[in-house]
């Protein structure tokens, strides 16, 4: 994956750690993408994760955790939304990532007012996915919090390092996407469109480079997905 911030250019590392896994959201992405990729794992070894049900791995609570260095990080529950998981079991998360201070961790949701249940460490990014600023063109795709409601509870939450999601992009106005970003600030911003055919309502290529273009002028850190032409593009 490449960043792109003014004229330098890194790589980003990411690894992975699920204490707990699933997801009730139902984005009509997902079983192709997310939940396809864990199903190869789990068939045969858990039910609860070949399903995708919420579910707690207390036994990875003590699983050794990888170095992090120089844009690397620990993808925490990344095989679902960390809203699903019980408070008492988050913080028993929220305590290893406090042991691990050398370590960055990601954690990402959907509905970010579930961060405003416990503290979260410096040394934890929070995300979330902001697909499109536009609600109307969200009916269908997901039961999650509207865009505009995840994007007005985020800005709320008051946290040094934050991270923001465009993946799998929807049709979207750029100088709104580019004000809802200036305004949460994030350390990091993914953009790419979907990879799995869902055939989404997807913003035209032009779009999509418009709008990469003003956010790298701003200064933000862009890491790039898949990009290529909107489906209905000839």
């Amino acid at each position: 994956m490449t960043v792109v911030k003014k004229s330098h250019m890194y790589k980003l590392s990411v690894k992975q750690y699920n204490p707990y896994v699933g997801c009730k959201h139902g984005c009509v992405y997902c079983p192709s993408s997310f939940q396809a990729q864990l199903k190869r794992w789990a068939k045969g070894k858990c039910s609860s994760c070949y399903k995708f049900i919420p579910h707690a791995h207390r036994e990875r609570l003590s699983q050794t955790l990888p170095k992090t260095r120089f844009m690397q990080f620990i993808f925490a529950f990344s095989n679902g939304d960390v809203a699903f998981c019980p408070t008492p079991f988050l913080k028993e998360v929220i305590a290893i990532m406090l042991a691990n201070q050398d370590k960055t961790f990601l954690v990402q949701s959907k509905n970010p007012k579930t961060f405003n249940r416990v503290a979260f460490p410096e040394n934890v990014i929070l995300g979330i996915t902001l697909e499109t600023n536009r609600d109307e063109l969200y009916e269908g795709i997901s039961n999650a919090p509207k865009p505009s409601q995840r994007y007005k509870d985020f800005l709320e939450i008051k946290h040094p390092l934050k991270m923001v999601t465009i993946e799998p992009a929807v049709d979207f106005d750029v100088d709104v996407m580019v004000s809802w970003i200036k305004a949460i600030n994030p350390c990091i911003v993914f953009l790419g469109y979907d990879s799995k055919h869902n055939y989404l309502p997807e913003p035209e290529l032009r779009k999509a480079k418009l709008f990469h273009w003003k956010l790298a002028k701003e200064g933000f850190c862009v890491i790039l997905k898949k990009i290529r032409r909107a489906w209905w593009e000839k």
